[in-house]
C-alpha cells in the first residue's frame, strides 16, 4: 500500500485557499518517475501539470488515446529534441477508471495521474486499486516541494525568492514570465495584492491561480489596467482600443492641407502612434528624471523640438505640436478626450494620487504589473505614484514586481526599460532587473523564427530599438512545422481561408490593424489583429502578409531632408512579428497574397534554416495537408473550447461559432461517434456557458444571421447540462435583474443580492471577473437602502463586500453595522439592533445600553451605561426598576439632579417606614390608619377618587302583556 505523507507543520496549516481546487491523487508510478526526474524538464513539466491540473483541468493541453487505452489523457512534459515524454492522466468518470467503484466515490472534479511514458509506449494502462496505490497531493504538498519538485526553472525562482522590495524580470515571448510573476507575487504579498494584467482572459487565469492555490488569508485584487484606471478614478467610461482611435484620428486629420501636416503628410498613422508614445504618452504633470513636467499639459512647439528633433527631425517635431493645436481650435472637446481617452484617464489618475492619496488602494503590501512594455509614460506613472503612495502610507515596506518584454509592444508606447526605470527610482527606489533567457513555449523552428525577428531591429535608428539582446535559448521540448505559402487573390485563396477559419485550433492572424481587403466579408470578422491576438495561444496559427512588412522594414530608408519619420511605425510592425510569430505551438503557416519576387525572397530567407530551403507551396497543398490530419473528436472539442475563450474579447461572434462548434462535436451521447468522457463533455457546456453569459452581460450583439438568441437562458441551460444548477439559477437572476435595470425598483437589487449569497460558492473566477465592474453600483444601491430595511442590508451586504472588495470589507462592514443599528434604535426595533451589536467583536457599550433599555432590560442597560461612562442614562435605568439603593449610590457621582431632593426623601421615608413599631397593625386605630393614608396620598401628590353616588332603584317594570291568540279562522263553505 502507498505510504501516506507525515502530518504537515503547523506553518502549512495556514496555506488552505480561498477555494478548493480539483483533488489530485498520484500513483506510486507517477510519483517514481517524477522525482527521478527532479531536476531535469520532465519533473519541473509534471510538477506544474499537477499544479494546473489543481486549477482547472479545462484549460491543460492534452491529446486523447486510442484503441486500449481510450479514455486516458496524455499531456506533453517535453524531453530532449521533442515531446518524448507524455503524463496520463484522467479525470473521475472517464472510461478507464470504470473499473473500480473507487474511483467514483473519489470527490467530484478529481484527477487521477497514472504514470509518465515515452512517447512510442501505448501498453494497455491499468489504473489499479486507488487506496493501495494512490497518494493524495494538495496544495500544501504542491506547495512544499517535498513529494512534487518545484515547477519553476531556477531564474523564476531566483525572482520570485529575492529579497529586493522593486523587482523587473525581463523575458523572451514564451519565457514563462506570467508564472514567474505569480509565483512571485503570492511568496512577496503579505496581506493585500494587486495584481494588473493585459487582458480580462488573463485577468480571468490569474484570478483562479490565486483563489485555488494562495493561502487564503492573502487577498488578491486582479484586475486589467483599464480596470485599474476606471476603479481609482470612479469612471465608468467604456473601454476605446487604440485601433479605433487611431482610425478616427486619420480620418479627422485627412482633410488638414499639408502646409498643417508637413512632413507627416502621407504618414498619418505614423503621426498618431507619435502623438499616442510621446506628444500625449510622454507628457507628465511633474519633472521625473529624464521627462521635465507640463503641469498644464501643454507643449510648446520648440519645447517638444527640443525633445524629439533628435528621433524626428526638427520639421516633423513643429508639425505634431501643429496638427495638435489645430484639433484644439476645430472643436471644443479635448483631444485627449477624443482621441486618447485611455491615456487622459492616465493623467487623471496620477493628478488623484498625487492630490489625494491612493485611498482604498493605498492598503495592498504588494503590486504586481504584468506587461508593461504596453504602458506610455504617464500610464506607467500612474502605477509608480500608486506604488509610492502605498508604501508611505502603508505599515511595512511594499514589493513592486514588474515583468516585460521591451520588443513586444503591440500598442504605439514607444517602451524603454530606460525611462520605465527612471520613473521607479526617482520616485521609490533603484529595481533590481532578472532575465528569462530560454523560450519554455514556442517549439525549435517557431522560437529561432522568434529570435531572428530581433536582427530586423538593425532597420530602424538606434534610438528606437529595444535595448539588451534578442537571442532566447530554446528548450527544445517539441517538434514543430513551418510552412510558406504564396497565393492570388481569387477563390482558392478563399477557400483556404474559408478552412482555416473554420479550423479548431487554428487563428488567422493579420499584420497590423485592418484586415486585408482581399478577406471575403463573411470572414472578416474571424481574422485577427496582431493587437488582438497579443497574450493568446493557439495550436497552429495562419499569419498574412508577413512578407510584405518584412520588405516595408528591410527597404531603404527614404530620408527626405534627413528626417526618419517611419522608425517608430517600423518598431511597432517589428514587435507586432514578434507577438504574431510566438503564438503557435506547432504550426506556422506563412501565407503571402499577391507577393513579389523581393517580398517573397524575404520571406524565404527568414523561414529557411540551414541547408533545409523554405519553398513556397500553393493553397491546394495546403489543404491537402489538412484534409489528410484526422484529428479525434475529443481533441476537436478541446480545441474549439479553446478557441472559444480566447476569442471572446476580440471576436465575440467567432467565441459564440466556436462554443457551439465544440457543442456539436460531443455528439449524442451513447453513439458510436461520440465524446464519452464525461469530464469532457461538461467542460464543453461550461465553455458555452461562459461565452453566452459574457455576450449577454456585456451586452454584445451578435450578427443578424446567427438569430435572435437569449444568451442568458443559453448560459443557464448550459450549466444545467453541466450538472452545475446553482450556476444556472444565478445566471438566471442576473439575467432578469439586467432586464429590469431600467426600473430602478429596490426588489430586483435585492433579489439579485440574495441570488449572489445563496450561490456563491457556485461563482466562478470568469464570473466574477465579469461582475466586478458592475459591483460598485449594485453595493451603492444596497447601501442606499440601508435606512428604510436596515435588517435585509445587513443580512446581504456583508457577504457581498467580501466578494467584491475583500480589502475593503471589514471596514464597510463596521460603517454598514453602525448605520443599521441606528436606523433600527430610530424605528424603535431594539432588539434587531441588539442581535447585531452582540455579534459585533467589540461592540460599543452605549449603544448595547440603549438597546437593552429599549427592550426592558433595564438592569443590564444599566451596568452598560456605566460602562459606557454614563452614571445619569444608569440613574434612569435603575429608577425604571425600581432600585432605590443602586439609584442613591449614583446620586454623588451625578451631581446636581432634579430628582435628587426628592430620592433622598424617599430614602427618609423608607427608613422611617422600617422602625415601624411590631405592635402598629393590633393597636392602630382606623380612623388613625386612615389620617396616615392621607398624610401618605398627600406627600405624594395622589388624590383618591370618591366613591360614585349610588343611583336610584327605578320601579319595576310591568310585565309584558302576552298577545292574545286569534280566534281559528271557521273552514270556508265551498257551497257559499
Amino acid at each position: 500500500m502507498a505510504r501516506r505523507p507525515d502530518q504537515q507543520s503547523e506553518l502549512y496549516e495556514d496555506f488552505l485557499p480561498a477555494r478548493e481546487g480539483n483533488a489530485l491523487f498520484c500513483h506510486q508510478e507517477f510519483l517514481e518517475k517524477m522525482e527521478e526526474n527532479r531536476t531535469n524538464t520532465v519533473g519541473r513539466r509534471a510538477a506544474l501539470l499537477l499544479q494546473r491540473l489543481l486549477v482547472d483541468l479545462r484549460r491543460q493541453h492534452y491529446k486523447p488515446t486510442q484503441g486500449d487505452n481510450r479514455g486516458w489523457r496524455r499531456s506533453p512534459l517535453g524531453g530532449n529534441h521533442g515531446n518524448h515524454f507524455y503524463a496520463w492522466w484522467a479525470p473521475r468518470g472517464a472510461a478507464p477508471l470504470k473499473i473500480s467503484p473507487e474511483f467514483d466515490a473519489a470527490p467530484e472534479g478529481s484527477v487521477f495521474l497514472r504514470d509518465i511514458r515515452h512517447h512510442d509506449d501505448h501498453r494497455p494502462l491499468n489504473p489499479q486499486s486507488v487506496s493501495d496505490h494512490y497518494l493524495p497531493i494538495g496544495v500544501k504538498e504542491l506547495r512544499q516541494e517535498d513529494y512534487v519538485p518545484a515547477p519553476w526553472t531556477k531564474d523564476q525562482a531566483r525572482f520570485a525568492d529575492a529579497r529586493q522590495k522593486i523587482r523587473i524580470i525581463k523575458g523572451f515571448p514564451g519565457s514563462g514570465k506570467t508564472t514567474a510573476l505569480w509565483h512571485a507575487a503570492d511568496m512577496a504579498g503579505r496581506k493585500s495584492i494587486l495584481y494588473i494584467t493585459y487582458s480580462p482572459e488573463l485577468a480571468a487565469l490569474a484570478r483562479d491561480h490565486f483563489d485555488k492555490f494562495a493561502p487564503a488569508y492573502k487577498h488578491f485584487h486582479v484586475v486589467t489596467y483599464s480596470q485599474f484606471l476606471r476603479q481609482l478614478l470612479g469612471s465608468d467610461a467604456p473601454f476605446e482600443p487604440v485601433r479605433h482611435a487611431r482610425k478616427a484620428f486619420v480620418k479627422e486629420v485627412s482633410g488638414f492641407s499639408s502646409t498643417i501636416l508637413g512632413p507627416w503628410a502621407n504618414e498619418k498613422a505614423g503621426l498618431y502612434d507619435e502623438m499616442h508614445a510621446h506628444l500625449f504618452g510622454g507628457l507628465l504633470p511633474v519633472p521625473i528624471g529624464r521627462f521635465p513636467g507640463f503641469p498644464d499639459r501643454r507643449i510648446s512647439a520648440r519645447q517638444y523640438r527640443d525633445l524629439r528633433e533628435r528621433s524626428i527631425g526638427r520639421v516633423a517635431a513643429e508639425a505634431t505640436v501643429e496638427v495638435c493645436e489645430t484639433l484644439r481650435r476645430r472643436d471644443s472637446r479635448s483631444v485627449e478626450q477624443r482621441f486618447f481617452q485611455e491615456l487622459d484617464l492616465a493623467w487623471n489618475a496620477v493628478q488623484r494620487i498625487r492630490s489625494q492619496g491612493a485611498g482604498p488602494l493605498a492598503q495592498f503590501d504588494c503590486i504586481a504589473i504584468d506587461e508593461a512594455q504596453d504602458l506610455t509614460p504617464i500610464e506607467a506613472l500612474a502605477v509608480v505614484e500608486l506604488a509610492a503612495a502605498a508604501a508611505a502610507s502603508g505599515p511595512g515596506a511594499l514589493n513592486l514586481l514588474v515583468t516585460g518584454d521591451e520588443a513586444q509592444t503591440v500598442r504605439p508606447t514607444d517602451f524603454e526599460w530606460g525611462w520605465f526605470q527612471d520613473l521607479i527610482h526617482f520616485r521609490m527606489a533603484s529595481p533590481v532587473e532578472f532575465k528569462l533567457q530560454t523560450n519554455l513555449r514556442s517549439p525549435k523552428r517557431i522560437a529561432n523564427l522568434v529570435n531572428r525577428i530581433w536582427d530586423l531591429y538593425g532597420a530602424i535608428a538606434k534610438q528606437e530599438r529595444p535595448s539588451g539582446t534578442g537571442v532566447a535559448e530554446i528548450d527544445e521540448n517539441a517538434g514543430d512545422q513551418v510552412i510558406l505559402c504564396a497565393a492570388k487573390q481569387g477563390p482558392e485563396l478563399d477557400e483556404l481561408l474559408e478552412v482555416f477559419s473554420e479550423r479548431e485550433g487554428l487563428a488567422l492572424i493579420a499584420m497590423g490593424e485592418e484586415v486585408p481587403s482581399y478577406v471575403p466579408e463573411r470572414m472578416r470578422d474571424r481574422v485577427l489583429t496582431t493587437f488582438e491576438a497579443k497574450g493568446l495561444d493557439f495550436q497552429s496559427v495562419c499569419i498574412l502578409d508577413a512578407g510584405k512588412w518584412l520588405d516595408r522594414v528591410l527597404q531603404a530608408r527614404e530620408r527626405g531632408r534627413g528626417l526618419e519619420l517611419d522608425d517608430l511605425s517600423k518598431r511597432l510592425a517589428i514587435d507586432q512579428l514578434r507577438v504574431a510569430l510566438s503564438r503557435p505551438s506547432e504550426r506556422l503557416y506563412w501565407v503571402d497574397v499577391n507577393p513579389n519576387d523581393r517580398t517573397l525572397g524575404h520571406a524565404q530567407n527568414m523561414l529557411s534554416f540551414g541547408s533545409d530551403r523554405a519553398y513556397p507551396v500553393v493553397p491546394a497543398v495546403l489543404l491537402k495537408t489538412l484534409e489528410e490530419e484526422a484529428l479525434d473528436p475529443e481533441e476537436r472539442v478541446r480545441l474549439c473550447e479553446s478557441d472559444a475563450r480566447q476569442f471572446l474579447s476580440v471576436k465575440p461572434a467567432l467565441a459564440w461559432s466556436r462554443a457551439r462548434q465544440g457543442i456539436a462535436l460531443l455528439g449524442e451521447l451513447g453513439s458510436k461517434f461520440s465524446v464519452a468522457d464525461p469530464a469532457a463533455r461538461v467542460s464543453a457546456h461550461m465553455t458555452l456557458c461562459q461565452v453566452a453569459f459574457a455576450l449577454a452581460f456585456r451586452k454584445v450583439s451578435l450578427p443578424a444571421e446567427m438569430g435572435r438568441l437569449e444568451l442568458y437562458s443559453e448560459a443557464a441551460r448550459s450549466a444545467s447540462a453541466a450538472e452545475r444548477m446553482g450556476l444556472s439559477n444565478l445566471i438566471l437572476s442576473i439575467g432578469i435583474h439586467e432586464k429590469e435595470r431600467a426600473l430602478e425598483n429596490t426588489q430586483g437589487i435585492l433579489r439579485l443580492a440574495s441570488a449572489l449569497k445563496e450561490y456563491r460558492k457556485d461563482i466562478e473566477p470568469w464570473l466574477l471577473q465579469e461582475l466586478q465592474p458592475r459591483s460598485a453600483e449594485w453595493l451603492q444601491q444596497l447601501e442606499d437602502q440601508v435606512d428604510s430595511i436596515p435588517t435585509v442590508a445587513v443580512e446581504l451586504l456583508p457577504g457581498l463586500y467580501s466578494l467584491f472588495v475583500p480589502l475593503e470589507a471589514e471596514a464597510r462592514t463596521a460603517r454598514l453595522h453602525e448605520r443599521a443599528i441606528r436606523a433600527l434604535m430610530k424605528l424603535n426595533s431594539h432588539g434587531p439592533a441588539l442581535e447585531i451589536l452582540m455579534a459585533m467583536p467589540n461592540p460599543d457599550p452605549r449603544l448595547v445600553a440603549e438597546c437593552l433599555e429599549g427592550v426592558g432590560d433595564w438592569e443590564k442597560a444599566a451596568a452598560g451605561y456605566l460602562q459606557a461612562g454614563s452614571p445619569q442614562d444608569a440613574l434612569r435605568c435603575y429608577r425604571s426598576i425600581p432600585d432605590f439603593d443602586k439609584s442613591l449610590e449614583l446620586l454623588d457621582s451625578v451631581g446636581h439632579h432634579p430628582a435628587r431632593e426628592s430620592l433622598l426623601w424617599l430614602r427618609q421615608v423608607r427608613d422611617l417606614a422600617s422602625r415601624r413599631p411590631p405592635e402598629f397593625p393590633k393597636v392602630i386605630l382606623p380612623a388613625e390608619k386612615k389620617l396616615l393614608e392621607e398624610v401618605l396620598e398627600a406627600s405624594l401628590g395622589v388624590a383618591r377618587k370618591k366613591p360614585a353616588a349610588k343611583r336610584a332603584k327605578s320601579a319595576a317594570k310591568a310585565p309584558a302583556k302576552t298577545p292574545a291568540k286569534k280566534a281559528p279562522k271557521p273552514p270556508e263553505n265551498e257551497y257559499f
